[in-house]
């Protein structure tokens, strides 16, 4: 029975346990699409070697029902010149190719966990100053009420106060609906687990994030959708050139045969012998023995392609296009992840820039001196200090936003640069594009 009990309550502690973020990070290597995209890279690894020739024919043919004679023939399709280099050349394209879509995967399949993580925990962080403010909102609320009757008191004022109490509990339902969404799609990616332990200390300061955005190399090679581009191009060429060295098969087969002979088999027409003006020759079949040696029975052959009028270079054109259009794809993506890329990165640094300004006034307000200022004026008036307060939580709120901005961008372009394919990293928002 003891012993019953303390599994259970194993059991108990496992389930409870909460899911940190190292298990959603590690979590991306179960997710269907890359566990997919790995059967599909082993399946190209696995191929079998380059042979010498194409097809491999046995043939066999039966001359009469008579059933005396049987030819026998092996005959092989030799690979054309070339062909076996471009065949080579064209599967090692091809699994680059499988790698750059792999790590393109893995990307958008990280994205995914960033994106409701940040969301989860910016939005933790919104909801707690909605809570102080909804305080400060009953607070005002109790100190219009209690100066009610009162010359100073006006009517308009706590409607106003009513209305924002309002507001902010909308706001709280928000946010507490949008936290358990992205709680229940962070569960939905690791399997048994009912809570969530995210918290901000996997994202990097501002500071930090200033180092990696001027650090930041800006190879556009490395970006997701260029290197998948890239690789395309190259699997066109080397298929185009794979194509081209197939119509060199001059040779479309080569064989060795045996033709096999029962006993007598063969007929001839033979004339009687007869002398005499008057006699008349007469005809007549005659069987005849197969009298050939062994090796008089074996036999070879060959068959030659002969290319003229085949139509090849229409075909070679064909190519050559497909090959051009799947660069210009590579070219042109190039050119706009570039673009893209630095324009996300001075939409950051503008953002930070207004977080500052931001970010001064804030402590400016947690060293006391704009409450000193107040209470110097309004001599201890309870809504002066309390819209003090409010102004303090409302720049807070203006900063963490600004926060969500520049995560939310900050992510946009690590996924675009490829950064969030990383492997060697856990945390790829602090370690950022690999150098």
């Amino acid at each position: 029975m003891k012993t019953l009990a303390w599994c259970g309550i194993l059991v108990a502690c496992a389930v409870a346990e909460p899911l940190t973020w190292d298990k959603l990070v590690a979590s991306a290597d179960e997710d269907p699409v890359i566990q997919a995209s790995q059967k599909k890279q082993t399946a190209i690894g696995g191929r079998s070697c380059t042979r010498l020739w194409d097809d491999l024919e046995f043939e066999y043919t039966l001359d009469g029902f008579g059933f005396l004679e049987h030819d026998f023939e092996l005959k092989i399709k030799p690979k054309a010149f070339g062909e076996g280099s471009a065949d080579e050349a064209y599967w090692k394209s091809q699994a680059e190719y499988q790698r750059a879509l792999m790590n393109y995967d893995r990307s958008a399949v990280m994205f995914e966990r960033y994106e409701h993580a940040l969301r989860y925990v910016l939005r933790q962080q919104i909801r707690l100053i909605h809570e102080q403010l909804a305080q400060i909102a009953a607070d005002r609320i109790e100190v219009l009420q209690a100066l009610a009757g009162s010359e100073t008191f006006r009517l308009q004022d706590l409607v106003t106060a009513m209305e924002e109490q309002a507001a902010i509990s909308a706001k709280l339902v928000a946010d507490s609906n949008s936290m358990n969404d992205s709680k229940l799609k962070l569960l939905s990616f690791v399997k048994g687990y009912d809570s969530v332990s995210i918290d901000s200390n996997f994202l990097p300061t501002i500071d930090e994030l200033k180092s990696i955005l001027k650090d930041m190399p800006m190879d556009a090679e490395k970006y997701a959708d260029v290197a998948a581009a890239k690789a395309k191009w190259l699997v066109n060429e080397k298929k185009a050139g794979q194509d081209a060295a197939g119509e060199r098969n001059f040779i479309s087969k080569i064989g060795v045969g045996y033709k096999y002979v029962h006993a007598k088999y063969k007929y001839k027409w033979v004339t009687q012998s007869c002398s005499g003006s008057s006699c008349t020759e007469e005809w007549q079949l005659q069987r005849t023995d197969d009298d050939r040696r062994t090796q008089d029975k074996f036999y070879a052959s060959v068959a030659i392609r002969l290319p003229f009028f085949s139509g090849n270079d229409n075909s070679n054109l064909k190519r050559q296009i497909d090959v051009l259009e799947s660069e210009r794809d590579y070219q042109e993506a190039k050119r706009d992840l570039s673009q893209k890329v630095e324009r996300l990165r001075e939409e950051i640094l503008g953002l930070i820039a207004e977080r500052d300004v931001q970010q001064k006034f804030v402590e400016q307000v947690d060293q006391g001196a704009l409450f000193e200022d107040f209470a110097t004026k309004a001599g201890n008036d309870p809504l002066l200090l309390l819209r003090a307060k409010e102004s303090s939580l409302q720049s807070q709120l203006k900063i963490v936003q600004l926060d969500m901005d520049i995560f939310t961008i900050y992510l946009d372009m690590l996924d675009r640069m490829g950064a969030l394919a990383r492997t060697d990293v856990t945390n790829h928002l602090k370690a950022g594009p690999a150098k």
